[in-house]
């Protein structure tokens, strides 16, 4: 193989490995765009916190039907409770007897980037709207 071939072959190992640029710029714009509404979020859920606190009565951030069968249904809700952020889904109506089935609890900071790192972009823009 001459030195010639193999630079040759260097040159096209590189230009493979490259992202093409309008993915790099697609991908750099959607950070932008989340960093932005984690800081909405962020500023938002901190002044409902304080909302909370004083008035000692939990403010509801989404709402999302999982399952629903003709009597019964199943849901996620969100809700601001003090300083944390708590996350139940829970069943409830038909021959159900009202449960829950999974509750979490989060600061404001692990719930932005749980929402944010899931993907969850409809939520947050449920919980954005919630807040005004």
């Amino acid at each position: 193989m001459t030195s010639h071939n193999r630079r040759q072959k260097n040159v096209v190992k590189k230009r493979s490995s490259l992202i093409p640029p309008l993915v790099a710029e697609e991908k750099q714009d959607n950070a932008i765009i989340e960093d932005w509404l984690a800081e909405r979020l962020t500023d938002k859920l901190r002044k409902a916190s304080m909302v909370v606190q004083k008035t000692r009565i939990p403010h509801l951030l989404y709402r999302n039907t999982i399952e629903e069968s003709q009597d019964a249904l199943q849901e996620e809700v969100g809700i601001i409770s003090g300083k944390h952020i708590v996350v139940m889904m829970y069943a409830y109506g038909g021959f159900v007897s009202s449960t829950f089935q999974k509750i979490d609890v989060y600061t404001s900071d692990k719930f932005i980037k749980w929402i944010i790192k899931k993907g969850k972009r409809e939520l947050l823009l449920q919980c954005l709207e919630r807040l005004t």
